[in-house]
């Protein structure tokens, strides 16, 4: 299963909605590549944004934090972290030339220094970044990254291709 809805549901909340949001599993080497390469194609669609969700404590984690210190500021091991989350950054935004938002799925203990650190890094690699709040805030702590969708979506900056070509397989 390549982990995102149906063609046919896509199609029917296009026609019911004025912007849709598809969740396509995990990772832009995986889920994103699979519903950009696949599903896109196959039904002629194009995105006009990618929201790249991340933790602080997930990087911490990818940086050899363990999992008892992830509630501790780690600059060092979210440092170490980063290149994973860079590399599907760069996958949305070079290799398939669509924008990108990092949304930072906040937890309580995640410190202002860890959080200015993911957004200095996503925003080298041209991607913004919004903190989603929404487990501590509901809704109302989702409307800084709901904006800044709308607002990618809106910008007309998109060039979005394919990783490969039909006739190669």
């Amino acid at each position: 299963a390549h982990g995102c809805n149906s063609i046919m549901a896509t199609r029917m909340a296009l026609k019911l909605a004025d912007y849709v949001v598809t969740e396509a599993g995990f990772g832009a080497d995986l889920g994103a590549e699979k519903f950009l390469d696949i599903k896109c194609r196959i039904a002629g669609l194009k995105p006009s944004a990618v929201v790249i969700v991340a933790t602080v404590r997930a990087l911490k984690h990818h940086g050899g934090a363990s999992k008892a210190e992830l509630s501790v500021e780690n600059l060092d091991a979210l440092e170490k972290g980063l290149p994973n989350m860079l590399h599907h950054i760069e996958n949305i935004t070079v290799k398939f030339g669509l924008p990108a938002v990092v949304a930072i799925n906040r937890f309580p203990t995640d410190t202002e220094k860890e959080l200015k650190l993911i957004e200095e890094k996503s925003r080298e690699l041209g991607a913004n970044v919004a903190l989603s709040e929404v487990w501590a805030k509901g809704g109302e702590g989702g409307i800084e990254l709901a904006n800044e969708v709308v607002r990618l979506a809106e910008s007309g900056v998109n060039h979005f291709n394919y990783i490969y070509q039909d006739d190669v397989l």
